[in-house]
């Protein structure tokens, strides 16, 4: 399968505009990206965020038929300092079919992109 994330962006979701680097005041917490897939069938991945090599989120979606899902990720608070800051983003196929399953085999990693924060 192939998977892409072509970079993040903040406002709203349906503003679609991958940045693979922003600058934003340490205001903005929410942030969104989109997976961008080639899968046929509606399949479980866990994403996992960090930020500075932290784990700062784990997501659980599913892959649709249509080729991209949107998703957010909030930024804690003690991440939100000025500077710059490297953003990352891996996607596991989950241990078992279990609701509330950890990751297992990791599907894919992204480059890392930049956040500033001003």
């Amino acid at each position: 399968m192939q998977i892409a994330i072509h970079g993040f962006w903040t406002t709203k979701a349906g503003d679609v505009d991958p940045q693979k680097a922003l600058t934003t005041p340490v205001s903005d917490s929410r942030f969104f990206y989109q997976i961008r897939h080639d899968s046929k069938k509606r399949q479980k991945v866990i994403t996992k965020i960090f930020v500075d090599e932290q784990e700062i989120s784990l997501v659980h979606e599913w892959l649709s038929n249509d080729g991209k899902e949107t998703n957010f990720f909030d930024i804690p608070l003690e991440y939100r300092k000025p500077g710059e800051h490297a953003l990352k983003f891996q996607l596991y196929a989950p241990v078992s079919e279990a609701a509330d399953a950890g990751p297992g085999e990791l599907l894919f990693e992204s480059e890392t992109f930049k956040l500033i924060y001003t």
